[in-house]
């Protein structure tokens, strides 16, 4: 899908307000002492710092490596989204050959602008079963992160908004299972032709394709409408609902185009006492001169999956053994640090069909792209409000009768009965996924598989001291058998489901067919790729350092004054889409750090 418009930066007409205390530059900071330095303009970092600005005696430093959200037409228009990918606002990250599949390198998408991947993901929100949240509290010997106790911050992250459309939703969500967040969520505002397919389907098959009424309800599974985070048309992110808003406060400072590259103490520790870390060492290029920031409470980190580890072991926080390799000198052995990465494996598959309302041609066609865009500056309605993904989609349990050699009967790694295996989704045209090109002419259906229980676990390293080099990581994705078979479990119910009545005389044949299930898993491994939500890497747990990188209220065990607040502290991937668990978080420890349970 890269294909269909061309990456811009076009200032859209937006009447946003000009803002002062956005800076391009270090040097244009007026001051270097905050009483909190938050690590990275992200998902969860934009969270942190709008609630602890609204407290006018914190003064609030956000660093940020990425650029301005701002302005930029394939962050704004949801159906864009897909064209914001591997652009100056995409880390660009790529993981090492994957042995579980044919040794292909797979992109790794991460946001390197404000609002993180917020501002480039796809846009589904989940906030994630019960079962997700009660996990974390076990995984985490914290009960705070247990459903009972985190609703409430749910609540406080999204509100529900009428879809772009303003067609009557009534039995396609439950809104009092929404809050009233500064998050704009709703479901798809443009109709398209597989829905009713989709839900007649559900509807004649029943059980494990049963409908479900709203996937933010407690309980994932079944199929249902896809919500999003998308309001009046627009991407709805961290950046804009969260940190633009706050802007305007004089405590809180933002500055972009600027790299963390080391965190430390400016004091040697007392006699048998942790250090503390006070000071964040910052780069704007890899020769450029390094500017120091110091916090007089707390270092926050929130760079995400892969540069909160990268920043903790560049500054001697990681597995002694892994530094020692690279001579970084061991300020404290945390063996967890970069340990625990999961992924959730991805899988299309397509079918031509008989219709000519899928997007396929719009895709092919910049002129008839144009126009649709067009259409949505002058009124924000169109396709161009949809996200480039499907309007329904499945959370499936395998069945009852699921056996995979080397683990018990009735083996489910997933986090509870009201979580999924894997994930099903319905897409209106070809789906350019992995290595697959858009074919020049046809119109086709695509399904996304994915395995959201994996097994497989993965490992993330430094590549060398120079924070600017990427770093190693290797998510070992489809490396366990479990993996390989929940995917072709996807591929049997995707079967399933198209061989209903509601296909017959509109799918016309798969593009591809399969002899068995050795030529199933070859198509597996050969085509599989990511769906983007790596997390893991410094996970929380009880006790000390040998079980976790951070405690229960995130902040990282063995020094003082230094907190992780992003997805590289989940203990377990959710069995969902996982960003707004990440704003979950950032609500959670804001008000944690609000109330004086700090350090």
């Amino acid at each position: 899908m890269r294909s269909l418009l061309a990456f811009t930066v076009t200032a859209l007409s937006l009447g946003a307000p000009a803002l002062s205390k956005l800076y391009q530059s270090i040097t244009d900071l007026k001051q270097t002492h905050y009483d909190y330095v938050i690590v990275g303009g992200g998902t969860a970092g934009s969270v942190v710092a709008a609630r602890l600005s609204e407290d006018e005696k914190n003064k609030v430093l956000v660093i940020e490596a990425g650029v301005d959200n701002a302005n930029i037409q394939n962050i704004i228009v949801p159906f864009l989204g897909v064209q914001a990918l591997n652009t100056l606002v995409d880390w660009n990250y790529t993981s090492t050959p994957q042995v579980g599949m044919k040794n292909r390198t797979i992109p790794l998408a991460r946001g390197h602008v404000l609002g993180g991947s917020s501002s480039i993901n796809y846009m589904t929100w989940n906030r994630g079963s019960n079962d997700v949240w009660d996990t974390f509290a076990k995984l985490s010997g914290d009960d705070g992160w247990s459903w009972n106790n985190v609703e409430k911050y749910n609540s406080e992250v999204s509100r529900l908004v009428a879809p772009a459309d303003g067609h009557n939703t009534s039995g396609q969500i439950i809104p009092s299972a929404h809050g009233n967040g500064p998050v704009e969520v709703s479901l798809p505002g443009f109709a398209q032709e597989l829905e009713p397919k989709v839900l007649q389907t559900s509807k004649e098959l029943g059980g494990r394709f049963r409908y479900n009424e709203d996937f933010n309800a407690g309980d994932m599974i079944g199929i249902g409408y896809v919500q999003s985070s998308i309001g009046h048309g627009e991407r709805s992110s961290s950046a804009t609902a969260y940190l633009v808003p706050a802007l305007g406060r004089d405590n809180l400072d933002v500055v972009v185009n600027s790299r963390a590259v080391k965190i430390r103490a400016s004091k040697k520790a007392p006699d048998g006492g942790n250090t503390t870390i006070d000071t964040v060492e910052i780069a704007q290029s890899a020769t450029g001169p390094r500017f120091n920031v110091t916090a007089t409470k707390e270092v926050i980190l929130s760079g995400g999956v892969f540069g909160s580890p990268q920043l903790l072991m560049l500054s001697g926080i990681g597995p002694k053994e892994e530094l020692d390799k690279l001579g970084v000198p061991v300020v404290l052995d945390s063996p967890d640090v970069g340990r625990n990465l999961m992924e959730h494996p991805l899988l299309s598959v397509y079918y031509t069909v008989n219709s000519n309302n899928t997007f396929d041609d719009v895709i092919r066609d910049p002129s008839a792209a144009s126009v649709l865009l067009e259409q949505w500056k002058n009124n924000r309605t169109g396709l161009m409000v949809l996200p480039a993904a499907g309007n329904t989609a499945a959370f499936m349990k395998n069945p009852d009768n699921f056996t995979v050699d080397g683990t018990p009967a009735g083996f489910d790694p997933s986090t509870g009965p009201r979580s999924g295996n894997t994930e099903i989704i319905f897409v209106n045209g070809f789906a350019a996924l992995g290595p697959q090109t858009q074919p020049t002419e046809g119109h086709f259906m695509t399904v996304i598989g994915g395995v959201v229980s994996p097994t497989s676990r993965g490992t993330f390293t430094l590549n060398s001291t120079n924070p600017f080099d990427y770093p190693i990581i290797d998510p070992q994705l489809l490396t366990t058998n479990y993996d390989v078979q929940t995917m072709l479990q996807v591929m049997r119910d995707v079967d399933t489901f198209v061989a209903q009545p509601a296909w017959k005389d509109y799918v016309i044949k798969p593009l591809r067919e399969f002899v068995d299930d050795a030529d199933r898993e070859d198509y597996i491994r050969a085509n599989s790729v990511t769906i983007n939500h790596c997390v893991g890497t410094a996970r929380m747990g009880p006790g000390g350092v040998e079980n976790g990188v951070v405690d229960g209220q995130l902040r990282v065990k063995g020094v003082n004054g230094l907190r992780i607040v992003d997805a590289s502290i989940y203990p377990i991937i959710p069995e969902n889409h996982p960003q707004a668990a990440a704003y979950i978080l950032g609500e959670r420890i804001a008000d944690l750090i609000k109330s004086g349970k700090s350090y």
